[in-house]
């Protein structure tokens, strides 16, 4: 397929710093630095249990958002965004799909071109279901899975 890149899907707290409640410059200028080599990249985070914009968590993810465009921005980058997915226990396995086959499309791609980098299990079990390229940091119950000891590593390793 032609068109732009396969966006590469990195779990967004693989950018965060101790506590995992403020960016790492470090990690961030690696993405940029993977980013200028011609690579897209959207940030993956679980959805928010509410929307509501009362709620603390909600208040946190967005502008937990609007800091990480910030830094990149900042960089010299663009970052394409964030996708919120649910993975929650009662999440329904086919919206996740369905949510990965949409931001291939939006991208003129296939799912199966597309990269996630992720620790999480449920981030890397809903992949894995939808058809992705992991690349697991840490390990994984799923076999035949790439992993990778840091996150510099695996991201090496997306292209």
């Amino acid at each position: 397929m032609g068109g732009q890149a396969a966006p590469v899907l990195i779990e967004r707290a693989l950018l965060l710093g101790r506590g995992e409640k403020s960016p790492d410059a470090g990690r961030i200028e690696r993405v940029v630095s993977f980013q200028r080599r011609g690579h897209r990249v959207l940030l993956v985070a679980p959805k928010p249990t509410s929307w509501r914009p009362t709620r603390r968590s909600v208040d946190h993810d967005l502008a937990l958002q609007q800091q990480l465009h910030q830094l990149f921005s900042r960089a010299g980058a663009e970052l394409d965004g964030v996708l919120y997915l649910g993975t929650g226990l009662f999440s329904r396995k086919d919206r996740q799909k369905n949510e990965f086959e949409q931001t291939a499309r939006r991208y003129g791609r296939n799912v199966g071109e597309m990269v996630l980098i992720g620790s999480d299990q449920a981030l890397i079990e809903a992949a894995d279901r939808g058809g992705l390229q992991l690349r697991v940091i840490g390990s994984t119950p799923i076999t035949n899975i790439p992993t990778f000891e840091d996150f510099k590593t695996a991201l090496a390793n997306a292209s």
